[in-house]
């Protein structure tokens, strides 16, 4: 055969419309081979779709995590803030000189959360990250899905309840603090390791909270599974964002206890000021909910008192969707259970 020949045969061979053709449907192809291409095009188109999809879920985390790292360069360790002033105050109509930076990038902003271990760093819990509120209900969920500069983003932001009050003069009872779980372990990612570890508490009690003006220290005295409150629920524990009556405050903090996970030695009375952080733990159940709940360091008080030990316990109140799962019906048999109050 004639080099000529050669490449004649080879141009053949790659050519762009032999390609096209083992790829398409083309006129004359059999009704077994058109089925085969359209099954093979598909599985591409598939394939492309979940490629991207995979790829922008984890570009958009990327850019948060990226996002709210350099907004953690602009806020000192909260800790250190807080024994500054050991019985803050709310009458300092002062802002704090950080919160000055970020009102400024973004005036939704009203607190900055962090969780330190006992050296005061927040790798392991990864939790230090600001706090935004929409005060209309219409547009209260806005920064489930937007980050702080407000544009989409899945990882969101954390979010304070639309019903709670953070400013310089007043509180809520019951401050509730809305944020996803990411799976990267970023945003409230790796609130579950207090289930997860046994140790984990022991290392990461407190949390520290911060309004515009102070910055507040509170202990945590439990962390349970909830219901989202899309099916039948036995607990909203949203409900409460003030506590009206001695009761009621009791009412909920026993509930909160007998949900609890595990039991410290962590003390609450009526008139603490609590602190609810709550996120999905969509492995759990559908539309289930993990929430650590913390109340406010009395002033004077060793804030890691009661915080030294923690117990897993055999049975704690699951929530309903849970005992519904296993087809029982909720029951809570603690013989040594001790309510606050």
């Amino acid at each position: 055969m004639s080099r000529s020949a050669v490449q004649t045969n080879q141009q053949k061979k790659f050519s762009y419309g032999d390609v096209l053709r083992n790829i398409f449907p083309w006129k004359g192809d059999p009704v077994r081979e058109v089925i085969r291409k359209i099954v093979f095009l598909i599985a591409i188109i598939v394939f492309g779709i979940c490629a991207f999809l995979i790829f922008n879920y984890y570009y958009e985390n990327y850019k948060s995590r990226h996002l709210y790292n350099e907004i953690a360069k602009e806020v000192p360790k909260l800790e250190e803030l807080a024994e500054e002033k050991e019985e803050p105050t709310l009458v300092d109509e002062q802002m704090l000189p950080y919160m000055e930076t970020l009102v400024a990038m973004n005036p939704d902003i009203v607190g900055y959360i962090q969780i330190p271990d006992k050296n005061g760093n927040c790798e392991d819990s990864g939790v230090d990250y600001p706090i935004v509120q929409k005060r209309d209900e219409w547009e209260k969920d806005f920064y489930l899905d937007h980050n702080f500069r407000g544009e989409y983003a899945k990882a969101g932001t954390f979010y304070l309840d639309y019903r709670n009050v953070l400013t310089s003069r007043e509180r809520s009872g019951n401050l509730i603090v809305y944020g996803h779980e990411m799976s990267d372990g970023s945003m409230f990612g790796k609130l579950k390791n207090y289930v997860v570890d046994s140790y984990f508490y022991e290392e990461h009690p407190l949390v520290l909270l911060s309004s515009r003006y102070e910055v507040s220290t509170y202990k945590i005295f439990g962390y349970y599974y909830a219901d989202g409150g899309a099916g039948e629920c036995d607990f909203y524990y949203t409900d409460k964002v003030d506590f009206g009556s001695e009761d009621e405050f009791y009412d909920y903090v026993n509930q909160v206890k007998m949900r609890a996970w595990a039991e410290n030695g962590v003390d609450v009375k009526y008139g603490d000021e609590l602190l609810t952080l709550s996120t999905c733990a969509t492995d759990a159940y559908h539309d289930a909910r993990f929430v650590v709940a913390a109340r406010k360091v009395r002033p004077g008080e060793d804030k890691y008192a009661g915080t030294e030990y923690s117990k897993t316990r055999d049975n704690p109140l699951m929530p309903r969707e849970w005992y519904k799962a296993k087809g029982e019906e909720p029951h809570f048999d603690d013989t040594d259970f001790v309510p606050y109050g």
